[in-house]
């Protein structure tokens, strides 16, 4: 007997949200968190992105910006100052972008890699009860929603329903992960004065075990922008912006490490919390390319203060001061000479157009640094996808190199564990399963090549769709030994992963 735990579909939210939060931290050396409208580290009620000993960040979240075919400029943003962001919980229709009820969405999903093992170990046992956790997993919703909404293994039946009792899991490939559905129409702008772009963002939050040396420091945010109007936007940016706070409120420098698309803070190394170390802060692109950096003062100045219309942010997003004058080169950046691109502590570089700051020519203090991402299109019905990582170097010489160092090895790490790879939560991924050899006879060992490390279900079919045999696969796993009482003809051999099915003809000898 297997316990029925119920299907996830259009009420699903409403049914649990009672044990549910809008808010929810993953916790490695880093503890770091994300509440239902995708802003991270809210330090409002929280604690922000913090180690055991300090705070690093109270607050981080991406702003928005694109051209209507009208020339209408449109901007959404998370808000690091007075919290008062552009975005709120839960979908948009697929056909009006008409946004769902945000009470109803007010929650954030997390999970992790031990739920998950469990549930897949035990489902089928009489009397399993699945967690939370494991039932409130937004994977499916359906129409006038997207079908799929988080990525999960749809194992057996494949029906693009997220079903636990028949050992649907969620998918992730990290050891914690918190999960944020978020959209920016459901209400009036107050923090950009803007209209809405339409759009919905999907945030995931990984953390990684400790055994990674490096990710152990770092948490990855991926923030999928999926365009739910019928707009499509030629010039769409993304920002990354983040109130730094390391140590004391006031005494950072701000430094870009550009071949690894990188803004970082450092801190003011005389602060005795810090015993002469170098804690810096940083904010890394992975996946999309960088056009500037920039930040801005937390006061009214005309110049490099709050912005508070949409071009203010639209010039901040280009690297320019909200007045629309480029950041100078030397100094703060607001009396350089000459136009730069990014802001750098410590040293000039002329090849890429830096500010220059230095002990003589600057002092530290409470700036919101920008990560510009480059302007790409965004058209109706389409999603782009941008991962950032958050990191903390704490290390005892006084030498800034140490971070572009730190960023490689991050890069390193990640790529290993293939966590950049696109789920078919975002794209549909064709997994080009070749088979070897084929033909072949009954009771043989087929072998099978294929370019995912995704969980796999097989079976074998004859012509009339009659299954003779299944099997549950790991990425690892390249070989299934067929049964030996198949007679010779032809019979289809079916794969599934994940949300995508692949049929191959099998030839039997």
């Amino acid at each position: 007997m297997i316990k029925k735990i119920g299907i996830l579909l259009i009420g699903f939210v409403a049914l649990n949200g009672a044990a549910q939060k809008n808010y929810a931290s993953v916790n490695n050396q880093l503890s770091a968190g994300v509440n239902a409208k995708g802003f991270l580290f809210d330090s409002l009620n929280h604690a922000g992105l913090k180690t055991v000993n300090y705070i690093l960040s109270n607050g981080a979240g991406i702003w928005l910006s694109a051209k209507d075919s009208l020339g209408e400029l449109r901007v959404s943003g998370h808000d690091v100052l007075n919290f008062q962001h552009d975005f709120w919980p839960g979908p948009l229709q697929l056909k009006t972008a008409i946004p769902s009820d945000s009470s109803a969405w007010n929650h954030v999903y997390p999970i992790s890699a031990t739920q998950i093992n469990f549930h897949r170990a035990h489902y089928r046992d009489d009397q399993y009860q699945a967690s939370t956790e494991i039932l409130n997993w937004p994977g499916s919703l359906g129409a006038p929603y997207a079908q799929i909404l988080a990525p999960f293994v749809d194992a057996k039946v494949n029906d693009q329903i997220y079903t636990p009792s028949t050992g649907d899991f969620p998918y992730i490939n990290c050891s914690q992960m918190i999960y944020s559905i978020a959209n920016d129409n459901a209400g009036l702008h107050n923090l950009s004065n803007s209209k809405a772009l339409g759009v919905e963002i999907h945030t995931s939050l990984y953390t990684f075990n400790a055994a990674d040396s490096f990710l152990k420091s770092s948490v990855l945010v991926r923030y999928v922008v999926h365009n739910r109007s019928a707009r499509n936007y030629k010039n769409f940016r993304l920002s990354a912006i983040t109130s730094f706070q390391i140590g004391d409120f006031d005494n950072e420098f701000l430094g870009t490490d550009i071949p690894n698309q990188t803004l970082f803070a450092i801190n003011d190394t005389s602060e005795a919390t810090f015993k002469n170390k170098l804690v810096s802060m940083g904010c890394m692109a992975i996946n999309q390319k960088i056009s500037s950096t920039m930040y801005f003062n937390d006061d009214n100045n005309l110049l490099n203060g709050r912005p508070s219309i949409p071009t203010h942010f639209y010039n901040l997003m280009q690297g320019k001061w909200k007045n629309g004058k480029s950041l100078g080169f030397g100094g703060t950046g607001t009396d350089g000479n000459g136009k730069a691109k990014y802001v750098y502590p410590y040293t000039s570089d002329d090849s890429n157009g830096n500010i220059m700051w230095n002990e003589y020519g600057n002092i530290p203090g409470k700036r919101i640094g920008l990560l510009n991402s480059d302007s790409v299109e965004l058209k109706a019905g389409t999603a782009k996808v941008y991962d950032f990582v958050y990191f903390l170097v704490e290390e005892k010489f006084n030498n800034i190199e140490q971070i572009g160092s730190f960023c490689l090895n991050i890069k390193k790490g990640l790529s290993e564990r293939k966590v950049l790879k696109v789920t078919p939560e975002i794209v549909v991924n064709q997994t080009k399963i070749n088979l070897f050899p084929n033909p072949l006879t009954a009771g043989g060992k087929l072998f099978i090549d294929l370019n995912t490390d995704l969980p796999m279900f097989a079976r074998i079919i004859d012509i009339n769709g009659k299954e003779i045999s299944n099997y549950n696969l790991q990425g690892s796993e390249n070989c299934i030994i067929l049964p030996d009482n198949l007679v010779v003809g032809l019979y289809f051999i079916e794969f599934k992963t994940l949300n995508t099915i692949e049929r191959q003809i099998l030839n039997i000898n």
